[in-house]
């Protein structure tokens, strides 16, 4: 979907530390993805938590570009809530890394 509304996108980028989850950029800005799944919704805090944490501990963030670089840290729950539907899949929280 990233790429059809006109940004480059990478998934698994490896840098020197490490691999963020997904990179998309266009002209001005690169923005850097980590993502957590978790299975049920009282893990969000935590798991965002632990999110910011890799990207600091990785320095995600810390690229050689003339661009705005914003790091996210993004948890999803994905938790089977009725087998009739199948599982829920939903973006639980999102956080930029300062």
């Amino acid at each position: 979907m990233l790429q059809l509304i006109g940004f480059n996108t990478y998934t698994e980028y490896q840098t020197a530390l490490g691999r963020s989850d997904l990179c998309f950029e266009n002209d001005r800005r690169l923005y850097i993805c980590e993502f957590k799944v978790i299975g049920k919704a009282d893990n969000v805090r935590e798991k965002l938590e632990e999110a910011k944490a890799q990207i600091r501990e990785k320095r995600y963030g810390l690229r050689l570009t003339n661009k705005e670089v914003i790091t996210l840290a993004i948890v999803i729950i994905n938790e089977n809530k009725d087998e009739t539907f199948g599982p829920v899949r939903e973006v639980a929280a999102i956080e930029e890394v300062g």
